[in-house]
């Protein structure tokens, strides 16, 4: 029998499950309506857990895994709805074309017992920029890379991607794949909004965050670490996690001591994780280290919103 390729750690049935466990956990960042619930996928019965993770890490090792922390997402969720009872999925990236040129790709179409959904579902990782007035504003939620803000990605889930499925050219896409027209939009943001590290406290109205999670530059990492971990004893420590230990809070030992004398740069931003040192723990914190002109790049996209 031909060996399996070696996996990364993030790609191990046991990661990948409690991948899925906190999705089915996780109250999203944004919902396009509050009052719809779209994804029972609590009602898993048509395998376990540890099947659905097995399932995937084989996959993932014959094929390779997602490159992309998106596509992961997706994938994890992908698997999710095809072993639900109750949230059947009739159809999964279905692209919707004008003639020759795409203009967009529907999610999923899900079949619940009361209606069909059409689904779009991301995952963001924003930091909150600027006073803590800003910070109620959605523009001041800004992506690691700059190019990317909270308020940009639900005007494009409201305006773009979920009328999508109710254009002539995106029924047209629907039924050309035997598929039924939904009944409903939904759009979903999963994911981190990170507080800055000496200033917490300040969402957006009607916002929220599941797991606790701050930044801070590279030139103030260390007070940043001595800061947050502050009710934490030596017991504890940080763990530098790979991009594709994002998604969900990490498990294991911590490798790095409580108080880090100092820390590679960071290309764009990098992602340490609060554990226990003597024996593998949940996280209970992550701190996101930013590159030193983080603030000001984010500082400028954020007033580049409220010129518009």
């Amino acid at each position: 029998m031909p060996k399996l390729p070696m996996l990364s750690d993030a790609n191990h049935a046991d990661a990948i499950a409690r991948e899925l466990q906190w999705l089915l956990e996780a109250k999203p960042i944004w919902s396009s309506d509050t009052e719809l619930d779209c994804v029972p996928l609590k009602k898993i019965c048509n395998g376990s857990m540890t099947e659905i993770a097995e399932n995937l890490s084989n996959e993932w090792a014959w094929h390779g895994s997602p490159k992309r922390l998106g596509r992961r997402f997706e994938s994890l969720l992908t698997a999710l709805f095809e072993q639900s009872e109750h949230a059947k999925l009739l159809g999964h990236g279905i692209v919707v074309k004008d003639q020759k040129q795409t203009i967009g790709e529907l999610d999923y179409l899900i079949e619940l017992p009361d209606r069909i959904i059409h689904l779009e579902v991301a995952i963001k990782f924003y930091a909150g920029i600027g006073s803590s007035i800003d910070r109620l504003s959605q523009s001041a939620w800004v992506g690691p890379s700059c190019q990317d803000r909270l308020d940009l990605k639900i005007n494009h889930l409201k305006n773009h991607q979920l009328p999508l499925s109710q254009t002539a050219l995106g029924q047209k896409s629907i039924t050309d794949e035997g598929l039924v027209k939904p009944d409903a939009t939904l759009g979903l943001i999963f994911g981190y909004l990170i507080e800055p590290w000496s200033d917490v406290g300040h969402l957006p109205v009607g916002f929220q965050t599941s797991n606790p999670a701050y930044w801070t530059t590279h030139q103030d990492a260390n007070a940043a670490m001595r800061h947050v971990s502050r009710p934490y004893s030596t017991d504890y420590g940080w763990t530098r996690l790979e991009r594709d230990h994002w998604i969900a809070p990490y498990f294991g030992q911590a490798n790095l001591p409580l108080v880090v004398k100092s820390l590679d740069k960071p290309t764009q931003a990098d992602c340490y994780a609060l554990t226990a040192r003597r024996a593998p723990s949940a996280e209970k914190l992550r701190l996101f280290v930013m590159h030193d002109d983080y603030r000001s790049e984010a500082n400028a996209a954020m007033q580049r919103a409220k010129e518009c």
